[in-house]
């Protein structure tokens, strides 16, 4: 028959309850025999006091039957020398009765010393009896005591007799009990011992069974369990699960789901990356390959495992050779991500740009790096740059010359124009600053885009950068007789130029989409650690396409409705405000208006990169 486990519950409450329900009993047993043997010494200590009591009781019933004895003769010179003599004013009964009590009072109550007590309260009625007949005879003459001396000094004897042989039985019960006594202790005393050797011996046995128990259904299964999971931490296979319900049993085929888990996850990463369109792979602290997934053969045109040993620097392009290195060396002191780009050299000494991410574990003493193939994405914005440089001095250039030419014509350089001619020179020359302008915005852009502009911080006041662009802006506001409403100032650390721009473009919207004779106000306020510029005008404010187009910076010059608001401008200011560490909002202005949000750390607040 197979007994189930038990959990560990009722195993800490097998080896625990039974060495204690042992102990209890071996107590119990212990104070059982200790009390028996303290009775037993109280009760010699009472037999030793009873018998004392007794002797004392008999000497002084003897001492009193013996004075009274002479209550019946005349005393004479001679004899009463001999008569003991009573103190004056004692009562030998009244003394008598308190030690009677006190012997009553020690003795015991079972049926043999009850009647021992009685025959002795007998006499004592009997002794007292006597004495109040000698007391009344006191009052008669001589000749009538004399005449029954010999009659009551019988009932005197006998009195002696029986109290004497009163106090005797009491004696020799007490007397034989005492010489039972001995034996009851010896034995009480060696039933003491016994059941401590018996009790040595049990704790001993009990100690070793219960420590078998203990290897056997704690230690075993945790030593299990534990080599289980150091098994399972070093990736090796698991010994099958243990049997049973209990808690270690279970905590241990969760170990062996862990490890299927594990098994699972494991190959999943090592199919994602081996099937990842990115070069993932790990580096020694000297740059040499230590692993690679099977992309190396699309990337580098190399297998993985003749990666394996060669250096990096071996695969990058000549010139950057020594870039190689210090990218590494970088990205090992470094406590983040580490990301950077870098030409590489195929096996048919094709040249590709990649750009990588490097981690260094210091636990496993490695690079772990995933490398991207961005030839197509350099090839396009090579692609784009030209397009760009195309546009700065292909584009721009002829229409500065335009601008100039339809300027010179239309102030008569060419001889007087008619009216209607001169009019659609200025409506020419607006649209050619209107090109200028949006090409200027590209290029801008484009700069920004690429991280081609180095900030130049330095601490400034918002207001005269303010008044600059309002001085720049000043010929496009008188046009539509819009006035301006400047309010406040703060200290930030910016750029100035840049700073600067973004103030005169987000003036320029303004301008742009505020209705003719309206006011444009700017206000400069510090809330907390921030400096707020706010432009609010009274135009057309952007719908909510517009607004997700400046906040993925998408490039754009669109029109929306009775908006003329450039939503490149704005997508140019949030960059130029974002590298100072700040950001841009916007919202309508009820019932009617739009206000454009630059904010900025405050000077005092500032934290250089």
């Amino acid at each position: 028959m197979k007994f189930p486990i038990p959990n560990l519950f009722w195993r800490g409450i097998i080896i625990t309850m039974i060495p204690l329900l042992l102990q209890v009993t071996i107590i119990v047993f212990l104070a059982y025999n200790l009390l028996a043997l303290k009775n037993e010494i109280v009760t010699e200590s009472r037999s030793q006091e009873i018998i004392a009591r007794t002797f004392v009781l008999n000497r002084d019933a003897m001492e009193t039957i013996y004075n009274l004895n002479f209550t019946f003769e005349s005393p004479t010179l001679s004899y009463s020398k001999i008569l003991p003599k009573m103190p004056s004013g004692s009562d030998p009964i009244k003394a008598l009765n308190e030690t009677l009590q006190g012997l009553f009072n020690v003795a015991r109550t079972d049926s043999e010393s009850e009647q021992r007590m009685q025959e002795l309260r007998s006499c004592h009625r009997e002794l007292e009896e006597m004495f109040k007949d000698a007391h009344a005879l006191t009052f008669l003459d001589h000749g009538v005591r004399h005449k029954l001396r010999r009659t009551y000094f019988r009932r005197f004897l006998n009195c002696a007799r029986q109290y004497s042989a009163a106090t005797t039985a009491i004696v020799e019960l007490e007397e034989a009990r005492q010489a039972r006594r001995p034996a009851l202790i010896h034995d009480l005393l060696k039933r003491v011992w016994i059941t401590l050797i018996v009790a040595l011996i049990l704790s001993a046995l009990l100690a070793t069974v219960l420590g078998f128990l203990y290897i056997v259904l704690v230690k075993r299964p945790l030593k299990r369990t534990r080599e289980n999971g150091m098994l399972l931490a070093k990736g090796e296979p698991l010994p099958p699960p243990i049997p049973g319900t209990d808690e270690l049993a279970t905590l241990d085929r969760l170990l062996h789901s862990t490890a299927e888990a594990l098994a699972k996850v494991q190959q999943d990463e090592k199919t994602l990356v081996e099937n990842a369109t990115d070069l993932i792979c790990s580096l020694s602290e000297s740059g040499a390959f230590i692993s690679a997934n099977t992309y190396a053969i699309r990337m580098l045109g190399w297998t993985p495992e003749a990666l394996v040993g060669r250096h990096l620097h071996e695969f990058t392009v000549p010139e950057e050779s020594f870039l190689c290195d210090e990218k590494l060396r970088e990205s090992k002191a470094s406590t983040t991500i580490s990301v950077f780009e870098m030409r590489l050299l195929t096996a048919s000494k094709e040249v590709i740009d990649t750009r990588w991410s490097c981690f260094w574990s210091d636990a496993q003493k490695a690079f772990f790096c995933v490398a991207h193939d961005i030839t197509e994405a350099k090839n396009a914005e090579r692609m784009k740059q030209d397009l760009v440089d195309m546009i700065s001095h292909d584009l721009r250039s002829p229409l500065t010359s335009v601008s100039i030419s339809l300027a010179i014509v239309s102030r008569g350089a060419k001889g007087e124009l008619p009216l209607e001619a001169k009019q659609k020179l200025a409506k020419s020359g607006k649209m050619v600053e209107q090109l200028i302008e949006l090409v200027s915005d590209l290029l801008d852009f484009q700069k920004l885009s690429a991280s081609n502009i180095e900030l130049e911080p330095v601490s400034t006041q918002i207001e005269p950068l303010l008044q600059m662009a309002l001085s720049t802006v000043e010929t496009h506001a008188e046009a539509k007789d819009i006035s301006f409403d400047v309010s406040g100032d703060a200290a930030v650390n910016a750029d100035k130029r840049l700073l600067t721009q973004v103030i005169t473009a987000s003036l320029e919207n303004a301008i742009k989409a505020a209705p003719a004779s309206s006011t444009i106000r700017a206000e400069v306020t510090e809330v907390a650690d921030i400096v707020q510029l706010r432009i609010i005008d009274e135009g057309e404010g952007l719908s909510d396409e517009e607004e997700a187009q400046i906040k993925l910076s998408v490039p754009t010059h669109k029109l929306s409705g009775h908006s003329n608001r450039s939503l490149l401008k704005y997508s140019i200011c949030k960059q130029i405000v974002e590298a100072h560490n700040g950001n841009i909002s916007s919202y309508n202005v009820n019932p009617s208006g739009y206000s454009f949000v630059v904010r900025l750390p405050r000077l005092d607040s500032e934290h250089p990169n």
